[in-house]
């Protein structure tokens, strides 16, 4: 499926029934379908609401002299997971990363109500390789109260895609990947208004929000208007003993965005996006700080030409331009009171004002497939600018005790190039893809304390090289077998090469960490292997992988260092390049279609990870791997569809006790849960969608094994408790 000025959609393959299904959102669109021996069918297909349309195409045997050009879906890649759309739309999300959970082998961190972490397969921050609209950002802050899609309003989001391994290279170079793509500007043929609104209300930490999409569009111009608000206050954890624990749960965000199409000629399209949002007032118990605000603005474009020539089939170049500023203060936390006994025994004004700049692009061309080929090959850059300062005064008279830089002035460039190419088949396909990266990192103001207790120069240079081969093969009737092999390389962020005694995000403790400038890169291979049964309407999934990650980057305790703020616990500990790290696992899923539109899914994930570092002198002790979460098995119960009045979900959630920690590393073992989520929707008459849920519903005390420590007790974050919401959406025009 095609746009009418040519640019590519989605694509599918038919099952061996000749059927496929595909969602896409409301516009008029070029279908075009291909097979071996038969004529290309081309169709205009106009979508105008969200109801099924059901499609009966049927092709017609081609002449023997007729040449037909086979246009198949690229081969799958092996450990790609797609969000359903109706997860992403109507769902009550408090924000995108909480939609990931429902793919094994996806969980969050929390740190507070809203801007969660990603972890993928115990992959984390700067191991995942985080898209928005082909465009890159990065965390606004050296604390990483937020990752970098916490700024996408997830009800804004047109799909989601989890690459849970290096196989998605063409993106940049990531052990794990995941690609957001928001709401497009549609194309009709006629001028077209439409839209929706939508607001809604969770009585637990009295969450409340709203948001608006209006666009205006036809063949040659479009346009559309984004708007969202939302607040939160504190939270209710589960029933603990008897007592309900309330959690600081204070947030407030305003979003603010548009965009713009226009078609040049009828195989020229340029697009322009822009967005302003903020955060305030966030409540971070898992942090020493909170948030006073984030300000985000950005800007995106990008220019598509296909091209009519006989060896180049399209290109496509991307500009795009993200600022973020961020100011964290210790308002509201223990060390902004008076305590005596403590050193110092006065009350603290912590104030840290960050920035982050992110200038890049990329450049793509496609080739004309010939025989079922796909050739790609592009380049992308980004220029990353951070500084944060961090002034530490006495509260009761604003005398400056420290100014010191956590980001000092670091800068880092990276300039990529890629090659890509895949063939695929009926019943096989192949894809492979290399890679090469060119990275400088510079810290333009260290310390002098930093200087001193450092070796290597401040200015680095990197030259990495990563590549994937992905295969899949039908083996009979309803069995597909696929495969992947991979290496992706990840460089050191600016706080593992430059962080002079500034707590690290990785560790559930509060100690000073130490940056090492010539740190090195860290090298990932992955193997996967799955195994995808269906028949009689059932699809039954098992996946299994392994990773080893040389240069693993940990820490080692560093006596000799000492700590910068009297409040800090007294060892100090500095990121080395270590060993190596294994990770193992297996994931499962499970479709069963109990009669129409009801349908039982089960899905499963356990993994285990070590961090070997026995041939480090000062660590010397091999040990599980710190943050890795316990098995789990989701089971849900679905009923409805598109075309139903009515729809429900009752979903289970059983996860076991984790014990295998990083002891020497602080990690305490975290107890099993189990949970049970209800919802429900009306769609009523004039486009309205009504629903209702609850979550958590036996009100479960409990936390996941990932949440940060509060650093003031030393306990986990724990999660809500029952939380009954509300939601009402309406559409409008088309």
């Amino acid at each position: 499926v095609s746009t009418l000025s040519g640019i590519e959609v989605t694509s599918r393959q038919t099952q061996a029934s000749g059927k496929t299904m595909f969602t896409i959102a409301s516009g008029s669109y070029q279908l075009n379908v291909a097979a071996p021996g038969f004529a290309p069918y081309q169709e205009k297909l106009v979508v105008t609401s969200r109801e099924p349309v059901n499609l009966v195409v049927e092709l017609q045997v081609a002449s023997l002299a007729l040449k037909v050009n086979i246009v198949a879906n690229p081969t799958p890649q092996t450990q790609t997971e797609v969000i359903p759309q109706d997860v992403l739309k109507d769902s009550f999300p408090r924000d995108l990363a909480e939609t990931l959970k429902v793919v094994p082998g996806v969980l969050t961190t929390r740190r507070g109500p809203i801007n969660l972490e990603p972890v993928i397969q115990g992959l984390r921050e700067n191991q995942i390789v985080m898209i928005v609209d082909g465009t890159r950002t990065f965390a606004a802050g050296p604390a990483r109260m937020d990752s970098e899609i916490s700024h996408v309003n997830p009800t804004q989001v047109s799909s989601v895609e989890v690459i849970k391994g290096p196989y998605a290279l063409r993106e940049g170079s990531g052990l794990s990947t995941i690609l957001v793509k928001t709401d497009p500007v549609p194309v009709y043929d006629a001028t077209t208004v439409g839209g929706n609104i939508s607001t809604g209300y969770g009585f637990n930490g009295a969450k409340r929000f709203g948001q608006t999409h209006f666009f205006v569009a036809s063949q040659k111009v479009g346009m559309n208007l984004r708007a969202s608000g939302g607040q939160g206050n504190n939270y209710n954890s589960g029933n603990r003993n008897g007592m309900l624990v309330s959690v600081p749960g204070g947030y407030n965000q305003n979003q603010l965005g548009s965009k713009v199409r226009v078609s040049l000629t009828p195989n020229q399209v340029f697009n322009f996006d822009s967005g302003f949002n903020t955060k305030t007032d966030v409540d971070y118990p898992g942090r020493l700080l909170n948030a006073e605000h984030f300000i985000t603005r950005s800007w995106n474009g990008d220019y598509y030409v296909k091209v009519s020539g006989q060896s180049i089939e399209s290109v496509h170049l991307k500009l795009y331009l993200n600022k973020k500023s961020h100011r964290m203060s210790n308002n509201g936390k223990p060390t902004a009171l008076d305590m005596p006994g403590r050193m110092p025994p006065f009350g603290l004004d912590v104030s840290l004002p960050t920035k982050s700049v992110t200038l890049g692009g990329s450049g793509q061309v496609r080739f004309q497939p010939k025989l079922g080929w796909e050739i790609q090959t592009g380049f992308d850059f980004y220029k990353l600018d951070q500084e944060a300062i961090r002034f530490i005064s006495r509260r009761s008279n604003g005398m400056l005790l420290f100014r010191d830089k956590v980001w000092p002035d670091t800068r880092t460039r990276n300039q990529g190039f890629y090659l890509y190419s895949a063939k695929s088949h009926t019943d096989w396909g192949m894809a492979a893809t290399l890679r090469f990266d060119r990275i400088q990192a510079n810290a333009l103001s260290p310390s002098d304390f930093f200087l001193a207790n450092t070796t290597g120069n401040m200015k680095q240079d990197e030259f990495n090289t990563s590549w994937s081969l992905t295969t899949r093969r039908n083996l009979a009737k309803g069995v597909t077998l696929s495969g992947g092999l991979g290496r992706a390389v990840r460089t050191a962020n600016a706080l593992e090469r430059y962080s002079d005694r500034f707590p690290s995000t990785n560790f559930q403790i509060a100690a000073e960490f130490m940056g090492t400038p010539t740190i090195r890169p860290e090298t990932s291979y992955q193997g996967d292997l799955a195994l995808k049964l269906s028949w009689a309407g059932m699809t039954l999934r098992v996946g299994a992988f392994y990773r080893r990650i040389n240069d693993f980057i940990t820490v080692a305790p560093t006596p000799t260092i000492v700590r910068r703020l009297p409040l800090s616990p007294s060892m100090v500990y500095q990121y080395i390049s270590g060993d190596h790290a294994n990770f193992r696992g297996l994931d499962c899923t499970f479709r069963l279609p109990i009669r129409k539109k009801l349908e039982l899914r089960i899905q499963g994930m356990h993994m285990l990870a070590d961090d070997i570092e026995e041939s480090f002198a000062s660590i010397g002790i091999n040990e599980p791997l710190l943050g890795i979460p316990p098995f789990e098995i989701q089971t849900k119960l679905i009923y409805g569809g598109v075309s139903l009045p009515f729809f429900g979900e009752v979903a289970m959630r059983n996860v076991w006790r984790q014990d295998r920690v990083a002891t020497s590393r602080l990690e305490s073992s975290s107890p099993g849960f189990s949970t049970f989520n209800l919802r429900g929707g009306l769609r009523l008459p004039l486009n309205f969608l009504l629903q209702i849920g609850v979550e958590n519903l036996g009100n479960k005390f409990y936390f996941e094994h990932l949440n940060s420590l509060n650093s003031f007790t030393h306990q986990r974050i724990p999660e809500f408790g029952r939380n009954v919401f509300l939601s009402l959406n309406k559409r409008f025009g088309s």
